[in-house]
């Protein structure tokens, strides 16, 4: 089977020919391919929505637990920039970091979507095993997350630690252009 080189996830690149560092607009131009905008939001939003859910559970939530979630709030934007996101009718998602392309998320709706001619979304050990080799990388697993750390490159329900599959309805693949902030500690990571 012949597969699309717009739908090649490329570890440390982007996808087929919308690479990190575009602009929204720039990869919009692939919009035939890659599916229409379903849903937008950004981080300027999101603060906003959260104040107002403050604003109206106020007598449930208290003005310290407020002050604590605001924080943390306030302490990732201040690592990450303006975020913006948007949800794509294909299975995928975007993420841009003040307005600079920096993650793909898809789900196993991106059928089309293959790492060097295997398909993400069918054999997990056979992807796995290409991925691996490939990208000449051992991947770190915990609990059903799969982490190709060197690559930025992470699958979802693919696998399970104990080597078993994971859920084909919840799979899912993410490659970002660097590592994830605020991610968990690796020494929580067992090699595979």
């Amino acid at each position: 089977k012949q597969y699309d080189s717009i739908w090649a996830l490329l570890p440390d690149v982007g996808l087929g020919k919308a690479v990190f560092d575009m602009t929204r607009l720039q990869v919009n131009a692939f919009k035939d391919i890659l599916g229409e905008i379903t849903a937008e939001r950004n981080s300027l939003e999101q603060k906003e929505q959260l104040l107002d859910t403050f604003n109206m559970l106020k007598d449930f939530v208290t003005e310290e637990e407020s002050k604590t979630v605001l924080e943390a709030f306030e302490e990732i934007g201040a690592q990450r920039g303006v975020m913006e996101i948007e949800d794509r009718s294909t299975g995928l998602t975007l993420e841009y970091e003040d307005g600079k392309l920096t993650e793909f998320f898809a789900d196993n709706r991106a059928t089309q979507l293959h790492f060097q001619g295997t398909p993400v979304f069918s054999s997990a050990l056979s992807l796995i095993k290409q991925m691996a080799f490939a990208l000449q990388e051992n991947p770190l697993i915990k609990a059903d997350e799969l982490l190709f750390q060197k690559n930025n490159t992470y699958l979802f329900s693919s696998i399970k630690e104990d080597l078993t599959g994971g859920s084909a309805d919840n799979r899912a693949v993410g490659w970002r252009k660097h590592r994830r902030p605020l991610s968990a500690s690796l020494s929580d990571y067992q090699t595979l």
